[in-house]
């Protein structure tokens, strides 16, 4: 049976700082860990209800699991309604040096809000693109509302922070900064494989990285919204890279 003092360490990797100091990470609901199970992560642990138990018997007979109530999954994840399992996993870091630059790379600026990286992340695993380059400003990849809403893609779609100024400095690759200002998306041939920079919805991309780029684009605009979610976004412009 689960300690006290362990389902408060659960809990406490909810917060950034506790994350970083154990080193450890959460991930919710059944899509989410039965993707986790079958990737190269760390599972230190899963908490798990008697039904997801037994469903999935065959998934979990290599992993620590636990069953436990559905009040203690609620109470120490960040789910309203989990009547599924929780996993514990080792913290994993990508390595800038180990990215492939003969693969297109999609680079965000500033990107805070994680339900937009997640959903970024989940986009561009959708269109095979498996790298993603994150501004230190960026959201953090281990937030449970990041890890949540990529459904699983975490696992396969590698995320590195760099300084990005310096990143960008050092590599050679055409680089296409997203902007309103931008080139109609559709009437370009875009470089293969390049760097396509998102940045964020209410900034844009910030002045030192505008600074490196070598072309400006625009996803066009029909209608009469105010402006396109940076998610909605990068998801056109990975399907426009796949057809074109």
């Amino acid at each position: 049976m689960i300690s006290k003092s362990e389902l408060k360490r659960v809990k406490s990797l909810k917060v950034k700082k506790y994350r970083l100091r154990e080193k450890r990470f959460i991930v919710e609901g059944a899509k989410n860990v039965l993707e986790l199970i079958k990737s190269s992560y760390d599972v230190e642990t899963i908490l798990c209800s008697e039904d997801f138990y037994q469903k999935n018997q065959e998934d979990l007979s290599n992993c620590n699991a636990e069953v436990v109530s559905a009040k203690t999954l609620n109470d120490v994840g960040s789910f309203k309604n989990n009547d599924s399992c929780i996993a514990v996993v080792h913290l994993k870091e990508h390595s800038i040096n180990k990215l492939d630059l003969g693969k297109q790379l999609f680079v965000l600026d500033g990107v805070s809000d994680p339900g937009n990286l997640g959903t970024i992340i989940r986009t561009l695993d959708w269109f095979g693109f498996n790298q993603l380059v994150c501004s230190q400003d960026s959201a953090e990849l281990h937030n449970p509302k990041v890890i949540n809403s990529t459904m699983g893609s975490f696992t396969r779609v590698k995320v590195c922070y760099v300084d990005l100024g310096n990143f960008l400095d050092q590599c050679d690759l055409p680089k296409y900064g997203a902007e309103m200002e931008g080139l109609n998306l559709f009437e370009m041939s875009i470089d293969k494989p390049s760097i396509i920079v998102m940045g964020s919805e209410s900034h844009g991309i910030s002045e030192t990285v505008k600074s490196k780029l070598d072309h400006s684009i625009n996803v066009p605009k029909y209608g009469n919204a105010e402006s396109l979610n940076v998610a909605i976004a990068t998801g056109i412009i990975a399907g426009y890279l796949r057809i074109s």
